[in-house]
């Protein structure tokens, strides 16, 4: 948090609480969050990760945007583009898996990052706070697994039925 003046302490506390996973947090759990996080900012175009390597953090999007991006055999699909304030990459706070897609800046962006480490070593340190993210974590992951089951089930039948 060296060097960073009240406006934008503000603005990378506001962007943590607009996050779901975190709406709940009092202010004095959202510094916490906020000292073990780093600020990153990418130029338009850059990478932020690659398909394929190996995923150890989270991200919200304090200013700027970024794409999310699938490859296949040279080509390159935009599956969607994030705005202000969204957040990606969830999983790998949890999981060491590889990235199943990349993600680019789509301008010049600044991102609140969250290294599985640094997030391991909150919940040691404030295991209250520790559990109250897991919590919120699982309960969103739940969500989404229902919501695949879902979308896994209206394909199957739209298979079936042939039909679009």
């Amino acid at each position: 948090m060296f060097g960073k003046n009240n406006t934008e302490e503000n603005l990378l506390k506001t962007r943590i609480k607009e996050c779901p996973l975190f709406s709940e947090l009092s202010g004095s759990e959202i510094k916490s969050l906020l000292e073990i996080s780093h600020i990153r900012d990418y130029s338009e175009n850059e990478k932020i990760f690659t398909h394929g390597t190996i995923g150890l953090c989270f991200y919200i999007i304090v200013k700027g945007s970024v794409k999310i991006i699938s490859e296949n055999n040279g080509s390159e699909l935009m599956l969607k583009e994030l705005a202000e304030s969204a957040y990606f990459s969830e999983v790998h706070l949890f999981s060491e898996t590889t990235h199943t897609v990349s993600a680019v800046a789509g301008e010049i962006t600044r991102l609140i990052v969250f290294a599985k480490p640094d997030f391991e070593e909150l919940v040691k340190k404030e295991p209250r706070l520790g559990n109250k993210t897991l919590l919120k974590f699982l309960e969103f992951f739940g969500e989404k697994l229902d919501e695949l089951y879902k979308e896994n089930k209206i394909m199957k039948h739209k298979l079936n039925s042939g039909t679009d």
